[in-house]
């Protein structure tokens, strides 16, 4: 388990450091640096590893995908300000050290780590570095993909239609693992309809398209339902492929009513009792409030953040101060600031 994290000179983060227990909840207002947080966590395993979304797509271009404007390239959105000359994810697992480095030289960012992987030569010479990304286009080299420490799994409504795309280019995998009728069933507990499988089946045209099978027969597209049951299914497709340590998602609360936060929030405590991390971001001190709900209180840690001059502040709150911000009316993602 990550224990602590610090960060410096990553995208908007100039330099910060944060305790880490089973569950975090990181709340804030815009521009307070969550999202920052759980892409470092993401980034930290390897940049280059394969995660289930856009086929062959490495974590970092995972990353590119979501902050890419206009015809933008390149990997420098990783940098502060664009433009410092490294950046650094370190973590604490377990009393060790690890750390992630991106380095500029030139047009690229090297990307090195304290963790001993293979010697690399290249032209006779030993490199320092287990590959690089380019500063000004798409260009990235891996020479070692795998995850360096224990692998982590991004979830965001911004990658909602990646997540369709990753069942469809897998779905013989994932049908024969057997765990697609066990979410449609769970989706049953949230839902006036009665669900019992999910399958990928021609669509009007003969195009293949994602249905949620029904108890009576009938079939339902997977994007004509709401956006929060979608976006439970493919988050508990993705954690069963995948299997990851730590789950990490952004904007817990995008499109869950409570009935669907509260079954989430069991299946956390589900995870966090085998030993798995969880780290959210939300806006919602309700949201944050049901998550808590369901885990043990030690294992627990509400976190509000801010950026002040980009350096990372926070403040742990008690799940009684959370409580009575939700009383008084307080909405973080105006007053988060004042309250530090």
């Amino acid at each position: 388990m990550i224990k602590q994290l610090k960060i410096k000179n990553l995208k908007g983060i100039k330099e910060g450091v944060l305790d880490l227990f089973p569950l975090t909840i990181f709340i804030g207002s815009n521009n307070s640096g969550k999202t920052t947080i759980l892409e470092a966590l993401f980034l930290a395993p390897n940049p280059f590893r394969k995660v289930p979304y856009v086929p062959h797509y490495s974590a970092v271009k995972v990353l590119h995908s979501l902050h890419k404007t206009l015809e933008d390239q390149g990997f420098a959105f990783l940098l502060y300000r664009y433009n410092a000359e490294e950046a650094l994810i370190d973590c604490n697992i377990n009393g060790e050290n690890y750390f992630l480095k991106f380095i500029k030289k030139d047009q690229y960012l090297y990307v090195s780590t304290n963790r001993t992987l293979k010697i690399f030569f290249e032209k006779g010479k030993q490199i320092d570095h287990f590959g690089y990304l380019s500063l000004f286009n798409y260009e990235t080299k891996p020479l070692y993909t795998s995850p360096i420490i224990e692998s982590s799994l991004l979830i965001s409504s911004n990658l909602l239609k990646a997540g369709f795309n990753y069942l469809k280019e897998n779905w013989v995998s994932i049908i024969n693992m057997g765990i697609c009728r066990k979410i449609a069933e769970e989706c049953s507990f949230f839902s006036s309809e009665k669900y019992k499988d999910i399958t990928i089946e021609p669509f009007l045209g003969g195009k293949l398209s994602v249905y949620a099978y029904l108890e009576d027969g009938t079939r339902i597209r997977l994007g004509d339902l709401g956006e929060g049951i979608q976006s439970y299914i493919i988050a508990r497709i993705l954690y069963e492929v995948e299997k990851p340590s730590m789950i990490l998602w952004d904007d817990i609360e995008s499109h869950f009513n409570p009935k669907i936060l509260l079954k989430i929030s069991d299946w956390f405590a589900d995870l966090i009792d085998e030993g798995k991390q969880i780290i959210l971001t939300t806006h919602s001190l309700e949201a944050a409030k049901i998550v808590c709900s369901t885990v043990d209180p030690e294992k627990t840690r509400i976190l509000l953040l801010n950026l002040e001059k980009n350096v990372l502040n926070k403040k742990e709150l008690t799940l009684e101060e959370l409580k009575n911000f939700l009383k008084s009316g307080i909405d973080v993602r105006v007053t988060g600031s004042m309250l530090l």
